[in-house]
């Protein structure tokens, strides 16, 4: 057979589906995980196109905090939604195309907009929340049903190695492209390619993945629940899974210092560090070549020792972050410092993801993501408004601090209130 020949099978070989519905599934869950990489590493520079647009220190905390509160609104609503249907794919589907969508018409604005833009390219931001939720409503769920327990870290695991090794080329060199090209169009171009890679092609590999259709409410369970409020909703999961109740807490107060100072890296970074788009594009490669390191380490960890273990070893670790940066404000250090806590960020959030899979109670995972996902939100729009208030009071080096010390507190929690039992012996590899 000629080598061309030869190549050409293989490369067919490859791109082929596996015909079982659990190796199906895989495929297009790490086929399409590699195209939003392309949408994920423009969207990552929304920040720092927002500053540059002019927009002020407020309105960069407001593009972080805004969100949160649109989508804290919605995901009963969706969850009420989703549920109501046997077929819900279609609606994950739909809800993602338009919600990346957003990023065409964030490219297109400059053409059409003169005054406002910072302030209209964060509503965009903000508007392309509402399909967001819907389809964030839809995905967890969607993975416990395709994803078989025994191979959920696996496949988690390598959906983020895949990201990140498809981000962090691409954001590097897109912060490479960004200091080169005349602004805005060295923007509007990225955002254009990173849509059709992530938000055309990628929203055509979601599609493909073969859902078992789920049994539908009956029309009185329908009126009965959404008499329910959310507090009722999350009381009667946590009487069916006290572990889910602890998540929730646990998940709430460890992520509040974190969500207080999110926002404000980039402020200092840009602002007082003097930080370029280029260096911007290096901090995002290094931190997905961490995130890449750290899937592949805290994998085996996490089987030898488990998820509980692991997220008690990781989560008092990720909490130094902050308060690295402020004792060090160094721009060459803190490169450092995002691929160090990127390795250890990748044990908390792969034991966390697992775990909170498990604990999804049969029959309510959509509402029950949804009022996990709502509490987040609450917490994510209150504290970036808190962290860019107090910045201005006292600093943001201080506001780094309280922070940290924060997050350390809520650490805690996970050794106080496990939110599973910790195996006293490790398991074998």
């Amino acid at each position: 057979m000629p080598i061309a020949e030869r190549l050409r099978t293989q490369v067919q070989g490859l791109l082929k589906a596996p015909d079982s519905d659990a190796g199906h599934n895989t495929y297009f869950l790490y086929l399409e995980v590699v195209l939003a990489g392309f949408l994920a590493a423009a969207s990552s520079f929304n920040a720092a196109y927002v500053l540059r647009l002019g927009g002020s220190n407020a309105l960069v905390g407001l593009m972080s905090s805004l969100p949160a509160l649109v989508a804290s609104l919605l995901f009963i609503p969706s969850a009420r939604v989703l549920e109501a249907r046997t077929r819900y794919l279609p609606w994950v589907v739909g809800s993602l195309f338009v919600a990346r969508f957003g990023y065409v018409i964030i490219a297109l604005l400059p053409l059409f907009v003169g005054r406002f833009l910072p302030e209209l390219t964060v509503a965009v931001l903000v508007a392309i929340t509402i399909p967001s939720v819907f389809f964030s409503t839809g995905w967890s769920p969607l993975l416990s049903d395709v994803v078989t327990p025994r191979s959920r870290a696996t496949v988690l695991a390598w959906r983020s190695i895949l990201s990140s090794a498809t981000i962090a080329p691409l954001i590097f060199f897109a912060g490479r492209w960004l200091d080169s090209a005349p602004f805005p169009m060295n923007y509007q171009w990225m955002y254009a390619l990173g849509w059709l890679a992530g938000g055309g092609i990628g929203v055509y590999l979601v599609s493909r993945i073969r859902v078992a259709p789920q049994r539908c409410r009956t029309p009185v369970d329908r009126t009965r629940r959404e008499k329910r409020t959310w507090l009722d909703a999350l009381h009667v999961a946590a009487a069916e899974n006290r572990g889910f109740f602890r998540i929730v807490v646990n998940t709430l107060l460890f992520n509040l210092g974190a969500w207080m100072v999110g926002s404000l890296f980039i402020i200092f970074y840009v602002r007082e560090l003097g930080a370029t788009d280029g260096w911007v594009g290096l901090l995002g490669t290094l931190a997905h070549v961490g995130v890449i390191a750290g899937y592949w380490l805290w994998r085996r960890i996490i089987r030898r020792a488990g998820e509980g273990r692991s997220l008690l070893i990781s989560a008092p670790m990720v909490c130094i972050h902050p308060l690295l940066v402020a004792l060090v404000p160094d721009l060459t250090f803190i490169l450092f410092v995002e691929f160090l806590i990127n390795v250890i960020a990748a044990g908390v959030n792969l034991s966390h993801s697992v775990i909170f899979l498990e604990l999804l109670p049969e029959g309510r995972k959509h509402s029950s993501t949804a009022v996990y996902s709502m509490i987040m939100n609450i917490g994510a729009f209150v504290c970036p408004l808190i962290g860019v208030a107090l910045a201005d009071r006292i600093g943001i080096v201080p506001t780094l601090f309280i922070g940290g010390a924060m997050r350390l507190v809520g650490a805690a929690l996970f050794f106080l209130f496990p939110v599973v039992p910790v195996q006293p012996q490790p398991q074998a590899a």
